[in-house]
């Protein structure tokens, strides 16, 4: 029988692919074992295994070269036909041989089976189809037990890495809205506030923020009447610990530069069109919710109290006029964005 063109010799070197059945034959074989080859490359196939068939003389008792035929990591298994001894030549018989040996070694777990085929006078006339059928019956049982073995004894494959871990959206920049009140007599006056910050650690944050060019609260003082302007530029630490589902509860600490200009509105006033400027350190305390919207947005409302250091006082041509009160109290509702 010739080798197929895929044929690889007993030296060939293994290469990266699937467990091959090595099936040896030699020169003489019989109907019967060409038959059975050409179904035991289909079947072999079929599970998952190569076939490859080697030349080899084949000695009286074949399990003699089962260990030194197909070397190689990737040889699976080796296959061996052999006329039994006191067969019928399966030249001189007219209706095909009649026994068959089939030796099978299983490297994995070193075990060697070997099956003695016969066929019956009755069967005779179609002796090398039955003992060929027979033949990779015997194989095919053989090679799922090798399959299985393999499975069962081989290393598991290693874990899969773990995920990177997602980009965390550190940096975020919110606006909305102040609110600033004061001790003083002053309304409340509504002022646009802008955030900006980043994650340092889990826990903490630093910020930045300003408001100013809001409403500006009027009072009547004994110079006259003046409306103020409020303007806040700062730096922060925002503190969290525990989340609450969407909810992330912080403490802000911060502080900055606070200025007030207040100017003089009634006609009757001495103090109409004069403008005073007074600046302080503010120091911001605040306890604030953090609410997520989106993985990339969030609500966020804090309350606290702005403490000015020193208390702006207001003086017109060296006279008091008015003051905006020692603690001022305020509080932020602001739409942010993380990225």
């Amino acid at each position: 029988m010739a080798l197929p063109p895929e044929t690889a010799g007993a030296g060939a070197p293994a290469d990266v692919g699937p467990a091959v059945i090595a099936v040896a034959i030699h020169e003489g074989e019989n109907s019967a074992m060409q038959e059975a080859l050409n179904r035991l490359r289909g079947e072999a196939l079929s599970v998952g295994f190569e076939v490859r068939f080697i030349h080899a003389d084949t000695p009286d008792t074949p399990a003699a070269q089962l260990e030194t035929l197909a070397p190689g990591p990737r040889t699976a298994a080796v296959v061996v036909f052999a006329d039994q001894a006191g067969a019928v030549d399966a030249e001189s018989a007219p209706s095909g041989p009649r026994q068959l040996d089939v030796w099978f070694l299983d490297r994995s777990s070193g075990k060697t089976s070997v099956a003695h085929l016969r066929v019956a006078d009755e069967e005779m006339d179609r002796a090398d189809v039955i003992i060929a059928v027979r033949a990779v019956d015997f194989i095919r049982a053989r090679m799922f037990d090798t399959l299985a073995y393999r499975l069962a004894t081989a290393k598991p494959p290693p874990p899969p890495a773990p995920p990177a871990p997602a980009a965390r959206n550190r940096a975020f920049l919110a606006g909305g809205l102040a609110i600033l009140g004061t001790s003083s007599g002053f309304a409340p006056a509504f002022l646009p506030y802008l955030e900006v910050g980043y994650q340092v650690r889990a826990w903490v944050r630093v910020t930045a923020s300003a408001f100013g060019l809001g409403t500006r609260p009027e009072l009547e003082a004994q110079e006259g009447n003046l409306r103020i302007d409020q303007r806040f530029i700062g730096m922060g630490l925002t503190f969290t610990r525990w989340q609450l589902r969407r909810f992330l509860p912080h403490a802000d600490l911060g502080a900055g530069a606070y200025q007030v200009v207040a100017e003089g509105i009634v006609a009757t006033s001495g103090f109409q069109g004069h403008r005073i400027t007074a600046w302080s350190l503010g120091v911001r305390a605040c306890v604030g919710v953090t609410a997520s919207l989106s993985r990339h947005f969030f609500l966020d409302v804090t309350a606290g109290t702005l403490w000015l250091v020193p208390e702006p006082r207001l003086y017109s041509v060296g006279t008091f006029v008015a003051s905006t009160g020692l603690p001022s109290w305020t509080g932020t509702a602001l739409v942010g964005a993380r990225f």
